[in-house]
């Protein structure tokens, strides 16, 4: 690979042992991918709580505090778990404060969330962003026109250390052109809600092979921010997408032409209302009717999601544990709008945590002989890893069914019949 003097200096040594080691790791991912450089980039997103502390110790160690803009994934909340009475949720606290206390360090931003988009932090059409997390991926590649590889978790860390990322993958603009299309133009899509948009694009995901990036057509275009982003984070959940181009809606997929690059697409997979209906019932892993817990906010939510769930809420109280993901900002002004106050009289919770893998009420590392042994949600992504991380039984509906739920312990969820 060619590197440039500073990049040189980072591989001997000169900028610390754990820059090193990041920039060796760099070169070695960018030698096994034939890629000629590394690229700069607009800035990183890391997550700690997914990397093995060994490893984070190893990475970060004479690392000084970096000047390039490093962000943050979903984090742990030992302090709130406690207060909401989970038995284990003290033994996460050591690690906790280690962690916050050498972002600090490091100087790197505790966004703490995998929607840094929603708290001012977007990056613009054709940046180089390096990220671990396949929602932040997909997400800045579809929704923004950022140019992001998909990435794993320990290589977006070396990255972040370095503010370089090997140029190859979806960086570059000839691996960024769709090579499936996806016919969506059967469905009416006009009454469709959140958990609607999540299943089709979990149906997509589930249909391409590897990462390849895919175009989808047939949808109404400029669709509304929250659905848009419903579709895309779905997709490599079930699957590997990493690129979706929504005709109409996304950067770079104004025309069906622009999206494929003027070529004809190896596959053309058409969505049936079928097709629908057996990925609803195939997210809803349960063997009776009994919800011990609800959870929204996979990815973390939005201020309107919020609202929303406040509007169901209100005067009400659930029977259920109740928890919405959402980063600080938009906690914050959910506050200010009145809408956090109804959820938490009803008995809800607010947490930066991400409310599917590191669910505390589902986790029973967290909650011990507390743990909810069944969840209901709206999201895709989060009946995914509900299920088949956390092993619980899993409802997945709109956000009328899920409120309900909570509030009965009980869901008379159905399958939508699709017009």
């Amino acid at each position: 690979m060619q590197l440039k003097d500073e990049e040189k200096r980072m591989l001997a040594g000169e900028r610390g042992p754990g820059t090193k080691r990041a920039m060796e790791l760099l070169v070695k991912l960018g030698e096994a991918h034939d890629a000629e450089r590394l690229a700069e980039t607009a800035y990183a997103h890391i997550s700690y709580d997914f990397t093995p502390v060994g490893f984070w110790d190893l990475m970060t160690e004479g690392v000084p505090k970096t000047p390039n803009r490093v962000t943050t994934h979903p984090s742990f909340s030992p302090e709130k778990w406690e207060q909401w009475g989970l038995p284990l949720a003290k033994y996460w606290r050591a690690e906790h404060e280690k962690k916050l206390k050498r972002f600090l360090e490091l100087g790197w931003l505790r966004t703490e969330t995998c929607a840094e988009y929603l708290i001012g932090i977007t990056p613009r059409k054709g940046a180089m962003v390096s990220m671990g997390g396949s929602c932040m991926q997909v997400t800045n590649n579809s929704l923004f026109g950022a140019r992001v590889d998909r990435m794993g978790i320990c290589f977006s860390l070396a990255a972040a250390i370095c503010g370089r990322t090997p140029l190859m993958g979806l960086l570059l603009p000839e691996n960024r052109l769709a090579n499936h299309l996806v016919d969506a133009s059967e469905l009416d899509t006009s009454n469709w809600g959140i958990a609607h948009w999540h299943c089709l694009g979990y149906f997509i995901g589930d249909q391409i092979p590897g990462f390849k990036p895919v175009a989808v057509k047939g949808l109404p275009p400029n669709l509304p921010f929250d659905y848009v982003r419903a579709l895309v984070v779905s997709m490599p959940t079930s699957g590997a997408v990493t690129l979706a181009h929504i005709v109409g809606t996304t950067p770079e997929a104004s025309t069906l032409e622009e999206a494929l690059g003027g070529k004809k697409p190896e596959k053309v997979i058409k969505v049936s209302k079928d097709d629908m209906t057996k990925t609803w019932e195939r997210l809803n892993v349960r063997d009776n009717d009994v919800v011990e817990h609800v959870a929204f906010g996979c990815p973390h939510a939005t201020i309107d999601e919020i609202g929303k769930v406040a509007t169901l809420a209100e005067g009400k109280k659930f029977k259920t544990s109740l928890l919405i993901g959402a980063s600080a900002p938009v906690e914050a002004l959910a506050r200010r709008q009145g809408y956090a106050d109804i959820i938490e009289k009803a008995g809800g919770h607010f947490s930066c945590v991400c409310p599917s893998i590191n669910n505390p009420f589902t986790r029973p590392d967290v909650a011990g002989n507390k743990q909810a042994k069944s969840a209901a949600t709206n999201s895709a992504r989060s009946a995914h890893y509900l299920a088949y991380v956390s092993g619980v039984k899993v409802f997945f509906g709109t956000d009328e069914e899920c409120i309900n739920a909570a509030i009965t312990g009980k869901w008379k969820g159905e399958v939508p019949k699709w017009k």
